[in-house]
């Protein structure tokens, strides 16, 4: 009984693991300063999209984000594809926000005006815009 036992219990841990979603992973250090790079010129671009617009765009963001990038599509890079990536139009700026592919925790978020990326989520947080941005890109909010 103790073998048989042991090997039921051996066997859902296994499965256990291997069914543990993807989609909550958190990339580590290297990852998230590569990610980093491409958010900043990923949001540049759709800060740029956004400049033209004479009002807030209806579309979903996947469609924002292609419209965005169609002069350069490397823009949009494959690593985004492990990700969902949210845009929020805060009249006339981008922000962009980076999270886990289930939507349930956040991992960075941009203003695509600014040079630099502005929010780096180093603790559990909620995938919620959180970065405000005021007249001439001067952006309040976020966690460095």
């Amino acid at each position: 009984m103790n073998i048989r036992t042991l090997y039921v219990v051996t066997l859902a841990f296994l499965l256990g693991a291997c069914a543990t979603p993807m989609s909550t992973t958190l990339p580590d250090s290297a990852k998230r300063g590569h990610l980093s790079t491409l958010m900043v010129n990923l949001s540049s671009a759709v800060d740029g999209y956004f400049a033209d617009l004479p009002q807030a765009p209806t579309d979903p963001d996947d469609v924002i984000l292609k419209k965005a990038t169609e002069h350069d599509p490397s823009l949009l890079a494959p690593e985004f594809s492990r990700y969902e990536v949210k845009t929020q139009y805060q009249n006339p700026f981008a922000v962009l926000l980076l999270c886990t592919k289930d939507g349930k925790q956040a991992i960075m978020e941009d203003a695509g005006c600014s040079a630099r990326l502005d929010r780096k989520v180093t603790r559990p947080a909620e995938c919620k815009f959180t970065l405000r941005v005021k007249e001439g890109c001067v952006v309040e909010g976020g966690e460095q």
